[in-house]
């Protein structure tokens, strides 16, 4: 499960209900934003986090697509952008990347477009957040706008007594909720391993687009 939490933020549940209710039809747009601005290195296990392709880190933002839709991105097209900062120069890193920031617009399987990006250098911005545009509605943060009127509890369910919400948005608990009842009940997880890779190689190709001056790739598929 990779530990995702925007599957689990209540905006990205709601959107997920009401995508498979109707509310939405074929989704023509999506975005997903991830910005967390680090002028100097956040430290981490190895130090993996220090000079990282931003889009080796996507699941923030895939997730206001795949986690709504269960759909999948097919092709993309990135751009790269360095903010200079010192982890990022040449020889700086075990990557040999420069990009603090990169932006995708991918194609989706359902014959839409998502733009998702994850950003490094834009001053004091720390946020992950989406909105789904599509034929019959749309939805920024836990508002629905569209034609269905029948519209579904997009209320997350409640957390097991004494489980905290947590962080993220108060997703760390219905994450874990999750986790914990899918083996009780032998069953596949919302983010199972091919969601995480539908999740995550998006984000792997996109990074060899930037390195491209913004080629389009093709992503490949693994169910």
């Amino acid at each position: 499960m990779m530990a995702e939490t925007s599957c689990y933020r209540v905006d990205c549940y709601g959107m997920r209900q009401i995508y498979h209710a109707g509310g939405f039809g074929r989704l023509i747009y999506s975005e997903g934003e991830y910005y967390h601005y680090s002028s100097t290195p956040v430290d981490s296990y190895k130090g993996w986090r220090i000079g990282m392709p931003p889009l080796w880190y996507p699941t923030h933002s895939t997730a206001y697509y795949i986690g709504v839709t269960g759909k999948r991105f097919t092709s993309v097209s990135c751009v790269g952008i360095s903010a200079g900062f010192d982890a990022y120069k040449p020889g700086a890193n075990r990557y040999d990347n420069h990009f603090t920031d990169e932006v995708a617009l991918f194609e989706t399987s359902e014959g839409g477009s998502s733009r998702m990006l994850m950003c490094k250098g834009i001053q004091g911005l720390i946020v992950e957040r989406g909105r789904v545009f599509g034929e019959r509605g749309w939805m920024d943060d836990t508002e629905y706008h569209g034609a269905m009127k029948d519209i579904p509890d997009i209320t997350r369910p409640s957390l097991p007594p004494g489980m905290p919400a947590g962080g993220h948005g108060g997703s760390h608990g219905h994450l874990s909720n999750e986790f914990i009842t899918s083996i009780l009940e032998d069953r596949q997880p919302l983010v199972n391993i091919f969601e995480a890779l539908a999740m995550t190689v998006p984000g792997v190709v996109a990074h060899q687009s930037a390195l491209k001056n913004g080629e389009k790739l093709k992503i490949p598929q693994y169910g």
